[in-house]
């Protein structure tokens, strides 16, 4: 199979379905269990030679098998009004559906295809993986059983059965039973290590499956723990005991399913928390380090010793001094309380007018009811240096810098002048901050650009 191209397996699979098909007809056996396994072997070998992930191969073992026989049973009886040879209509059905059905998935695969790397496809199968697989295959293959061969028996007619349905479906603590125990076998099985390999792991979900679905239905049929019927017979514990199964089999397979979604958008969620909190890093990094900032800084310092305005020059030192502590103190912190952030503000504020004495005014309305609110280390102060970088800074066109911060946001605007010459915004910065703010709230930032006016609103926390 691995040196078969995806058009030779859909090939290989329809004229295998068509002969299956054919072959069963002719010997009078029901052809719809061999069928439905040939197309989930069919459905997870396209989409493992796709590189398609484990949850759209799962939800199409699930989706093509329901349409493949609607589609096949449709397409029977349209190809019977052309061909009256009653064998070689349901083959050649079956070999139009297995086809179309085959290359739907590949279609479907160009949206969701991880790409062509075929090691991290092999890495990416895991037990866990089999597992639901397994979980999903064999759920629709017992359920087709039980349709095609179970229920069809002398043994289960259709009012037995609907009494065994409404005896089961009418004992809510044997469900909750059937539902509490699939949860903790499936968080089990997940916690702890495959030691034993995957046959080992088989036989023990096979073992659960039916100790788990007989206990039930003992439970159910002597009507524990609301009373005691002693009149369940035998006969009646294996009936109740096959449709337990089937829905122990079908509960199990939407628990694994659930909690394998949950646990990857989880695992999905960190890897990308450590991605943002890796930039999240960098970009604090860069700006203790920002090489135009301290140059500018020492420039200015050396004006001031030069022109022996001592006094000046120590309080340039120690408020440059608090900005850096500000920065290396916080460096391991993901918020901060805004009055923090504002006196750091203030001190990197100072600095900049001693640069721009005449085209650059910073004016603030906050209450103190939100000081001990929480913000992003350094947000304000970069929400500052961008309006600086891009905006045109003089005295005859000053820029106005304007923070309020109301009950619940803190808003960051300045008047737009921009740059004639200046370089492209990159958003580097911002993308940061919304990304930062994604990740620990779920809360956006409110960016708003007019002709006159640019403004960002950082939610307070």
């Amino acid at each position: 199979m691995r040196s078969l191209k995806v058009s030779g397996i859909i090939h290989l699979f329809a004229v295998l379905h068509a002969v299956v098909a054919l072959s069963c007809h002719l010997a009078g056996i029901n052809d719809e269990l061999v069928l439905t396994l040939l197309t989930i072997v069919l459905i997870v070998l396209i989409c493992l030679k796709r590189g398609l992930n484990v949850e759209f191969t799962a939800a199409s073992v699930i989706v093509v098998n329901v349409i493949g026989y609607l589609l096949g049973t449709g397409g029977a009886q349209l190809i019977e009004l052309l061909l009256h040879a009653s064998p070689v209509v349901h083959a050649v059905s079956t070999f139009i559906t297995t086809e179309i059905l085959g290359w739907s998935i590949v279609w479907f695969t160009k949206l969701f295809r991880r790409g062509d790397d075929t090691a991290s496809r092999s890495s990416a199968w895991t037990p866990r993986i089999g597992l639901l697989l397994l979980a999903v295959g064999g759920g629709i293959f017992v359920l087709r059983l039980a349709y095609v061969e179970l229920f069809a028996s002398p043994s289960f007619s259709t009012d037995r059965l609907y009494h065994m349905a409404d005896l089961l479906a009418s004992n809510s603590a044997a469900l909750i039973i059937l539902l509490c125990v699939n949860i903790i076998y499936v968080r089990h099985t997940r916690r702890r290590e495959t030691r034993h390999g995957p046959i080992a792991e088989i036989a023990a979900f096979l073992l659960f499956v039916l100790l788990t679905s007989a206990c039930v239905a003992l439970i159910t049929g002597l009507h524990l723990p609301f009373a005691f019927d002693r009149s369940f017979t035998a006969r009646e514990f294996l009936q109740l005991w096959i449709v337990t199964l089937l829905v122990e089999v079908t509960l199990y397979s939407v628990v694994f399913m659930v909690d394998y979604a949950l646990v990857a958008r989880a695992v999905l969620r960190a890897e990308r928390g450590k991605a943002h909190q890796a930039q999240f890093r960098y970009m604090k990094l860069k700006q203790q380090v920002n090489p135009h900032f301290l140059f500018n800084s020492l420039n200015i310092l050396d004006c001031l010793v030069c022109e022996q305005r001592t006094e000046q020059a120590s309080v340039y030192i120690h408020k440059l001094a608090g900005i850096y502590r500000y920065m290396l103190q916080n460096e391991e912190e993901t918020l901060v309380r805004l009055h923090e952030e504002m006196a750091f503000v203030g001190m990197y504020v100072d600095l900049l007018q001693v640069r721009f004495p005449e085209g650059f005014r910073v004016e603030t309305d906050i209450s103190d009811e939100v000081m001990n609110r929480h913000v992003l280390p350094c947000s304000v102060q970069l929400l500052i240096e961008n309006a600086i970088k891009h905006n045109s800074v003089g005295a005859d066109r000053p820029l106005v810098i304007r923070i309020v911060a109301e009950a619940e946001a803190v808003t960051v605007s300045n008047n737009l002048q921009l740059k004639v010459s200046g370089n492209p915004s990159t958003r580097v910065g911002l993308n940061y901050i919304r990304q930062q703010y994604l990740d620990l709230s779920g809360i956006p930032i409110g960016i708003r650009c007019t002709d006159t006016e640019y403004c960002v609103t950082l939610p307070l926390l």
